[in-house]
């Protein structure tokens, strides 16, 4: 018998629907399910690792504070020489033995997909309700689509990836801490109203 799908860590509490207020620009706030894989160049290596990354996945590293969008994953940046590759969840740890194949020798390949969970947060509100906890300014003229950046949301360590001009921003948290982050994300906006797709 196979093992059952996993569920995302905040299934049992993100109840679909409106929350908050009523208007008509809510936050809108999704939970897919990603696997996410963290590289880190080894020393040297970096030109090599450049390299398998196109040839295997269709694009080159990120600069620092970027991201990069593949035929099937996008890398973003975390730390100098390290990313995090993401895509729509697949077979148990495919992503990670793909990359880890692809990048032999060339860096350290560890799959994140258990220990870290991602919401997708959108819409006009998006960057207020972030703001009132974030500590990078999320201004477009100094954040925008492409962008990614480590932080600390209300306390908690979050990977931000804006995605889009929507916009749109990838949040990646540790799943142990995603349901008090979840919490404070609905506090944050419920003035804007929130909508859990």
């Amino acid at each position: 018998m196979s093992a059952p799908e996993p569920t995302h860590p905040l299934a049992a509490v993100a109840t679909p629907g409106r929350h908050g207020a009523a208007g008509d620009a809510p936050l809108r706030v999704t939970l897919p399910r990603r696997d996410l894989v963290q590289v880190m160049a080894r020393r040297g290596r970096e030109e090599a690792l450049a390299r398998a990354m196109q040839d295997t996945f269709g694009m080159a590293p990120p600069a620092a504070g970027r991201s990069a969008t593949g035929r099937d994953a996008s890398a973003v940046w975390i730390q100098p020489g390290a990313w995090m590759l993401t895509a729509p969840r697949g077979a148990e740890g495919a992503l990670a033995a793909r990359a880890a194949a692809a990048f032999a020798g060339l860096a350290a390949v560890e799959d994140q997909s258990h220990g870290r969970t991602t919401i997708i947060v959108s819409g006009p509100a998006a960057r207020a309700v972030l703001a009132r906890g974030c500590r990078i300014d999320l201004h477009p003229r100094a954040f925008g689509p492409g962008r990614a950046a480590g932080t600390q949301i209300a306390h908690v360590s979050c990977l931000v990836h804006q995605v889009d001009d929507a916009p749109s921003f990838e949040l990646t948290v540790f799943s142990t801490l995603a349901e008090p982050f979840f919490h404070w994300l609905l506090e944050a906006g419920a003035s804007h109203g929130v909508v859990i797709a």
